[in-house]
């Protein structure tokens, strides 16, 4: 019995390969790939297929890890083997993809990660995308070797981005027990309570402060090659009492007590994990719209 032909284009792997494509660019190449591939009359559609696949992974790697950035890192040595004096190597932009510019030292020691274990992963897999269509294959073990293909893709661009957002994540975590909640970061909390719900609230009060403030977490917005940028995300604790202002001097006034989330944005160095505050980036949501 004759095995039922398989229509890539209506493949739910293919929909999530396609997927991992951030340009226009990328996505139509590999819809065309995907088209010519489904076209039984086309002579060697596997080689072509699977030669698609492998410069889409290297042209989505390179919009990853752009070969400027990476000759910036600390980490970066030049390969003299390479035929370019300014080129990076394969190995170089897989690490830069999941390591971004923060240094060995940092990664290693600190976030206790070794990249370099998901590099020869990478590599790897690689050289396993390089292996289909490279030979001549029977018509009916075609639609066979693009799945694999498609699911080689899949498990190397899964890697590099799991691995990316699991470092960026530990290293968030971290700085999360180190960030420093100055008298600044407080300061201008006071602040921003008192315009934000000073202000905003049906009833105007008198007099706003802050009893305390908790940081909740802490995730990375970006990164450069000296520093790291988070944003915070975090509850402050509020005193609000509405009396004359005599009143509230003499603390005679009942106060009353609320709660309100605030988010604000903290830098730091690349290798040592202390945030500090940046001024002017709290932000207080009152629930007032």
């Amino acid at each position: 019995m004759q095995s039922e032909r398989v229509n890539l284009a209506a493949n739910e792997l293919t929909h999530r390969v396609r997927g991992h494509f951030r340009l226009d660019l990328h996505r139509e190449i590999f819809d065309a790939a995907v088209e010519s591939f489904d076209h039984e009359d086309i002579p060697l559609r596997l080689k072509n297929f699977a030669s698609a696949l492998r410069e889409l992974g290297r042209s989505w790697l390179e919009q990853l890890a752009p070969k400027e950035k990476i000759r910036a890192c600390d980490w970066f040595e030049q390969d003299t083997d390479l035929r370019e004096e300014d080129g990076v190597t394969r190995a170089q932009r897989a690490k830069y993809a999941v390591q971004g510019e923060l240094p060995d030292e940092f990664v290693l020691e600190d976030l206790q990660i070794d990249v370099q274990s998901t590099v020869k992963e990478y590599l790897a897999l690689i050289d396993e995308l390089s292996n289909y269509g490279r030979f001549d294959t029977p018509a009916k073990t075609a639609e066979l070797e693009a799945i694999r293909a498609l699911e080689t893709f899949d498990q190397l661009s899964e890697l590099i981005q799991e691995r990316h957002a699991s470092l960026l994540s530990s290293a968030a975590v971290a700085a999360l027990d180190a960030a420093s909640l100055d008298c600044q970061l407080y300061d201008e909390v006071d602040g921003a309570l008192f315009v934000e719900v000073g202000e905003e609230l049906d009833r105007p009060s008198t007099h706003v402060t802050s009893d305390d403030l908790k940081l909740d977490s802490l995730s990375i917005l970006s990164l450069a090659p000296d520093r790291i940028f988070y944003q915070g995300k975090g509850r402050v604790y509020a005193r609000l009492q509405y009396g004359p202002v005599s009143v509230v001097a003499l603390d005679i006034d009942e106060p009353v007590h609320d709660i309100y989330p605030f988010e604000c944005n903290f830098e730091s160095g690349t290798g040592y994990l202390n945030p500090t505050f940046v001024r002017g980036s709290v932000k207080i949501d009152t629930g007032q719209g």
